[in-house]
């Protein structure tokens, strides 16, 4: 059996021609189970040689149609012919760019200067397709893992290395960066959103810039919506207040929106959580706390009391800790407090004799201590944790813990080997968001390069161009 793959391309002019791509042979008697269908290897030459052709045709049309001016309708004069690469999904492929002499009616300095045709669909020398597969695969493992896989199914060129991959990644973070998420339709206003901020460290570049640095990251979300998952560098965006005001207000639709915001109410998260231009209510993650109490628990049962006092003592403590956590779930601060000032001065009138209970009320102490001063830093995000529990609403950082492990730890932390710097790391944690999001694609699309400021010269130079456009037809 011999299989011949031909390619007919009809033009807008409706002028066909017929490209033979490649030739297979399969003999009935040299058949084996292997030579049964394409390899992968056949598969990977045959879309290749198809993108080659496919590129081609596309440029020669676009090069064709574009030496005819849309104003005056002359057909144009060629520079030359260039031979330009671009690099696809499926391989590298070459194509002829001309160079056309654009026509002085269709600029506004009536000039005639070369350009390519092609500059506007191709302006980089990789497509938009190739740029999102592998950003959206850089994201998801390394970047000399992201090189093996595309060589192992993608017809790649053989000079594809990580760091092309890498700077591809980080260029697509930076325009992912400058486009701001696309307005959702407004919900209903009762809707209650939830904002869960938390940080995760990732290991820095050099010992000496930074041996770690912090990542901002959380969640934002609602009953019966589609959460959001944010991450921002700390140390390098000072302007954290004005991101997550944007975020909130694209995703809510709304200027106002019902928000509560759930820190672990460490490291200032609740001064970026009150810098929202609106009110949100802050609530302290409720396994901090608990587990702050547990520690206190933990102490007192492993205190080995041998005398009569000590046994006197424990049995105190135990009275003062059993209702600690119940006083903080129902939001009776003030019980709490007095039961933690008790505990305090329990620890210092105890005169223990065992070496063992004198360390251990040296602890309970330096952890009571550590529990009052963390609820009075962030005395009010404590609130009701029962009722708010029995409607229904969250009242810990779990969503924003699941969002550290799937944007940083998965990708930066967990049995990964690199360091990283602040622009890379955020940069890459933007990509990361966005495959998570599930729009990665549309902010691409929006996307639009900055134009550059001309120059005070070529400004000027300019300026007298077109002033002397005007003055030429009442001129010679």
């Amino acid at each position: 059996m011999k299989i011949t793959i031909r390619v007919e391309i009809t033009t807008d002019w409706d002028e066909t021609d017929t490209f033979e791509i490649c030739q297979l042979e399969r003999p009935y008697r040299q058949l084996e189970p292997e030579k049964v269908g394409l390899s992968l290897a056949e598969g990977k030459d045959l879309l290749h040689r198809l993108q080659k052709v496919v590129v081609a045709a596309q440029a020669e049309e676009v090069c064709m149609l574009r030496r005819f001016c849309t104003r005056c309708h002359r057909f144009l004069e060629l520079k030359d012919w260039r031979l330009r690469k671009v690099d696809t999904v499926f391989g590298t492929a070459p194509f002829r760019s001309a160079r056309v002499v654009c026509c002085p009616c269709e600029t506004p300095l009536q000039m005639e200067y070369p350009y390519s045709p092609m500059t506007e669909f191709i302006p980089e020398r990789a497509t938009a397709e190739l740029l999102s597969l592998e950003a959206r695969l850089s994201a998801q493992m390394p970047y000399r893992q992201v090189v093996t896989m595309m060589r192992e199914f993608l017809p790649a060129r053989a000079t594809l290395n990580h760091v092309t991959v890498r700077n591809r990644a980080l260029r697509v973070g930076a325009r992912i960066e400058a486009v701001q998420p696309a307005a959702c339709r407004a919900p209903k206003e009762e809707t209650e959103w939830t904002l869960t901020i938390d940080g995760g460290f990732v290991r820095g570049r050099r010992k000496s810039e930074c041996s770690s640095f912090e990542v901002l990251t959380g969640r934002l979300s609602a009953r019966g919506q589609t959460s959001r998952v944010f991450a921002f560098v700390r140390n390098r965006l000072p302007d954290i207040v004005a991101r997550l005001t944007t975020l909130v207000k694209t995703t809510t639709g709304s200027d106002q929106p019902k928000l509560s915001v759930i820190t672990d109410g460490a490291n200032g998260l609740q001064s970026i959580a009150c810098g929202l231009p609106f009110s949100p209510t802050p609530v302290l993650d409720w396994f901090h706390i608990s587990m702050r109490v547990r520690y206190l628990e933990q102490i007192i049962k492993g205190m080995r009391a041998r005398t009569e006092t000590e046994k006197a003592a424990r049995r105190a403590l135990i009275s003062r800790v059993d209702k600690l956590r119940w006083c903080f779930w129902h939001a009776k601060l003030e019980k709490a407090k007095d039961r933690m000032q008790g505990i305090l001065l329990l620890c210092r009138v105890i005169v223990a004799e065992t070496p063992g209970v004198v360390e251990s009320l040296a602890q309970l102490d330096y952890r009571t201590r550590e529990l009052v001063e963390y609820v009075e830093a962030n005395g009010g995000s404590a609130i009701n944790y029962g009722a708010r529990h029995r409607l229904g609403k969250p009242i810990s950082t779990a969503t924003a813990e699941s969002a550290v492990n799937q944007v940083l730890n998965q990708r930066m932390c967990k049995r990964q080997q690199m360091r990283w710097s602040p622009i890379g790391a955020h940069l890459l944690a933007q990509v990361r968001c966005a495959v998570i999001n599930g729009d990665l694609v549309q902010r691409l699309a929006r996307y639009e390069p900055p134009r550059k400021p001309l120059s005070r010269e070529a400004a000027e130079f300019l300026e007298q161009l077109g002033l002397a456009s005007q003055l030429q037809p009442q001129g010679f």
